[in-house]
């Protein structure tokens, strides 16, 4: 018998022994993240499916807001201001917000949380435009290289706007950079505090880094930081 058949074996044998409460909690203590690996794994598989099938949607803007119970998806109050506040109109362009995702990068850089995996299958793809969470967080998210540095020429009129609003990094020791990178814009005084409760008080924006909707994104900062002083 194959170590592997072996250690299966040995395994049933085991659960062979317990009730059914016992036999599941030694597989949640021992087998965890086995079991997130292999979600993540199915979520993946339907995702791409999905895509394949249907072909890649075509989206406006496509906003994570991480670490929030609120409701911030779409159809949440939010969501219906953001799109009556924007002037783009488009049948084929629709506006994706995700209030799905909880997961902190200063914790072991995100390992073994599946929705910081599900995270970077947005980011990657260049189908996620910004994300919102703890500014502390946001700062320490820029290390993994999935945020623009703010520096970037596409983000010249964020830059302009917002320069006195930046979240920045410490590069490491190691690094090839040696001055802090800006990677975020503080909303901590926007309308996801103040009108939707989206956060306590401390928030940041980053943007993607595969982003091809740097407009999109603008116009999501002038609704959050302007449409409050506007009186609408």
């Amino acid at each position: 018998m194959s170590r592997l058949g072996s250690w299966a074996a040995a395994e049933r044998e085991k659960l062979r022994g317990m009730s059914v409460g016992q036999a599941i909690g030694y597989i949640l203590t021992y087998y965890w993240i086995w079991i997130l690996g292999i979600a993540f794994g199915v979520w993946l598989i339907v995702f791409l499916a999905v895509h394949l099938i249907a072909g890649e949607p075509q989206y406006r803007l496509y906003a994570v807001f991480a670490n929030t119970t609120a409701d911030a998806g779409n159809g949440s109050a939010i969501w219906k201001d953001f799109q009556a506040f924007d002037d783009f109109e488009s049948d084929d362009e629709k506006v994706e917000f995700d209030a799905n995702f909880f997961f902190d990068y200063t914790r072991n850089q995100g390992r073994g949380n599946s929705y910081y995996n599900a995270f970077v299958t947005l980011a990657d793809t260049g189908t996620l435009d910004l994300v919102t969470m703890d500014a502390a967080q946001l700062a320490a998210l820029g290390q993994s290289g999935r945020l623009m540095d703010l520096n970037d020429p596409r983000c010249a009129e964020i830059l302009k706007k917002y320069g006195d609003r930046l979240v920045w990094y410490e590069p490491p020791e190691d690094a090839d950079e040696t001055e802090p990178v800006p990677v975020g814009i503080d909303l901590s005084d926007s309308l996801l505090v103040t009108r939707y409760k989206l956060y306590p008080g401390n928030c940041a924006l980053g943007v993607s880094a595969q982003s091809g909707r740097i407009d999109a994104v603008l116009a999501f900062l002038e609704f959050v930081l302007e449409e409050g002083t506007t009186g609408a």
